[in-house]
């Protein structure tokens, strides 16, 4: 109401001035000298009535102040209508503007009291004039305004401006209901869209729209992250200009989609070096104006797939230890007498080279079949650890020293080893951080047969020791990678495909971690995280087990 009024005291002295503007230019105009000097007057009592407004009627209560400017308002255009010709007037009709304002600042009583009195201000100027209590207006010419025509002419205004008023009373009321119907629904639609902000940002999965156009519209703040993408800068821009991992047949996808299940299927992304698998679901968006869009989850599911890995793997874990006592009984006895019976032959019989050499290709074959049992039983039946407190950078210091005079290092092969600090201490099995170290340095330089470099880091890594092995050879596949810590899945030609399983082994049963990450004719590089401290790392395993399970 107060923004109302201060634009009626503005548009009060804005009336008033253009009138008086256009009395003298249609003065000046025809050359005619009728008296104009009232406007002036009146344009004086607008301003201060409008000054009364912007100073005192700022302290007032709205609907006194409103009040105050409506009933200034009759008063100047009463004198107006007089003064302009009185019943001949042709500004009659700004009581009707007055009335409707009154009705939309003051709703029904307002605008009926306003026409009440305007009726009364303006009959009573008519019956003044026309019986000679008030003179004849300067503008005016009174032309036989008998009773009877006064009385008419009253009465068809007392109908008009009660007229106005009730439908503008009317107009109003349904302005103010709707006003107040909009308040609510905004108020609705307000907390609607804070609920639905809440429930996107506590969201951990990734959701993207899009338009019909394939325009980015919205993409929330844990889908920027995954996708490594600022959510702020890719409104507006195409999908297709984000290089992003989704598929680009849209039309044959929306077409799937358009069913009650949403379209789903795997992806794999590769942002700043790091792979991440993330599943998705496409729905079709349908707007109100019948436009498309598209609407897409998606989580990361990387973690998730390492543990399908890792379930798989001890699957098989549980598996092959099922077949190892069977096996150990199966094979271990007949191949044990199998070469000490050819050894005794060897030594009692006499026979010529060749034989001899069978004999021993026979003996050195069942070593190498029990060598291989071995490490198998070792695998599926791992050894009780030796949990002590070591400096894990000397032995991986001294293992690699020890490894470069092995057969499998060449003239060819170049091993830097690069440890910092040179002492650190680790809690662990000694001997089974030996093994690891060793067997993980013989797969890289036999991944380098034509030679290349092996780069051995160890580094102090927050409460962890991190050990990495950077070799420079032939790299592998997705599907080799795939299998590398499945038994008996080797690429060289003399493996058992038991090392790296009985690494991950080692590793695991010491709570650390081991990430591969390798490239066809890039190199591979092997990442081993090991807790530093064996204690803590036991009493967090025991208080994620179940109560009544640990015992």
């Amino acid at each position: 109401m107060r923004r109302s009024l201060a634009w009626l005291a503005a548009a009060r002295v804005v009336v008033l001035a253009l009138i008086l503007v256009s009395a003298i230019l249609v003065q000046s105009g025809s050359g005619a000298g009728a008296e104009i000097s009232f406007l002036y007057r009146l344009l004086g009592a607008a301003i201060l009535l409008s000054l009364f407004h912007w100073t005192v009627g700022r302290r007032l209560p709205a609907r006194p102040s409103a009040w105050t400017q409506i009933l200034g308002d009759l008063a100047i255009v009463t004198l107006l209508v007089y003064s302009s010709g009185g019943p001949d007037s042709v500004f009659t009709f700004l009581y009707l503007v007055v009335i409707g304002i009154a009705g939309l600042l003051l709703q029904r009583i307002g605008a009926v009291v306003t026409a009440s009195i305007a009726t009364i201000l303006y009959g009573s100027m008519l019956e003044l004039v026309a019986y000679g209590v008030l003179p004849v207006p300067p503008l005016g010419v009174l032309l036989e305004w008998t009773g009877p025509r006064v009385r008419y002419n009253l009465a068809i205004t007392v109908v008009g401006f009660l007229g106005v008023a009730f439908m503008v009373a009317y107009l109003s009321e349904k302005l103010v209901t709707a006003r107040e119907e909009l308040v609510h629904r905004q108020k609705a639609l307000s907390r609607l869209q804070h609920l639905y902000a809440s429930v996107i940002a506590s969201m951990s999965s990734g959701l993207l729209t899009t338009d019909s156009y394939q325009r980015v519209t919205f993409l929330n703040a844990p889908g920027g992250e995954m996708l490594g993408l600022d959510p702020s800068a890719v409104t507006g821009r195409y999908l297709a200009d984000l290089h992003l991992p989704f598929p680009c047949d849209w039309d044959s996808i929306r077409r799937r989609a358009r069913g009650r299940e949403p379209y789903r299927a795997e992806t794999e992304l590769d942002r700043a070096g790091i792979r991440r698998v993330l599943g998705y679901s496409l729905r079709v968006l349908e707007g109100a104006e019948g436009d498309e869009g598209t609407l897409i989850l998606f989580q990361d599911l990387t973690e998730v797939k390492k543990l399908e890995s890792s379930a798989r793997f001890n699957e098989q874990l549980a598996a092959v230890g099922e077949l190892a006592a069977g096996i150990a009984h199966e094979i271990r006895n007949p191949l044990a007498s199998i070469s000490g019976s050819v050894q005794v032959l060897s030594n009692e019989l006499t026979v010529g080279s060749t034989e001899r050499r069978l004999m021993e290709i026979i003996v050195s074959e069942s070593n190498r079949l029990s060598g291989i049992l071995e490490e198998f039983l070792r695998f599926v039946r791992p050894q009780e650890r030796r949990v002590a407190l070591f400096d894990v950078a000397t032995t991986v210091t001294e293992v690699m020293d020890i490894f470069r005079l092995s057969d499998e290092v060449s003239d060819a092969h170049a091993i830097e080893v690069d440890v910092m600090p040179v002492s650190s201490s680790l809690s662990g099995d000694r001997d089974q951080i030996r093994q690891i170290v060793y067997n993980v340095a013989k797969n890289a330089v036999r991944a380098m047969a034509a030679g290349g470099t092996l780069t051995v880091t160890g580094r102090e890594d927050d409460g962890a020791y991190t050990i990495q092995f950077a070799d420079t050879g032939r790299g592998m596949s997705p599907d080799e990678l795939s299998r590398l810590f499945t038994p008996f899945s080797t690429a060289f030609d003399d493996g058992t495909g038991l090392g790296m399983a009985i690494v991950r082994r080692i590793v695991e049963d010491h709570g650390g971690t081991i990430g591969i990450e390798s490239r066809p004719g890039e190199g591979t590089a092997v990442t081993i995280h090991l807790p530093r401290d064996a204690r803590a790392r036991e009493a967090a395993e025991f208080a994620a087990v179940p109560m009544g399970v640990a015992g």
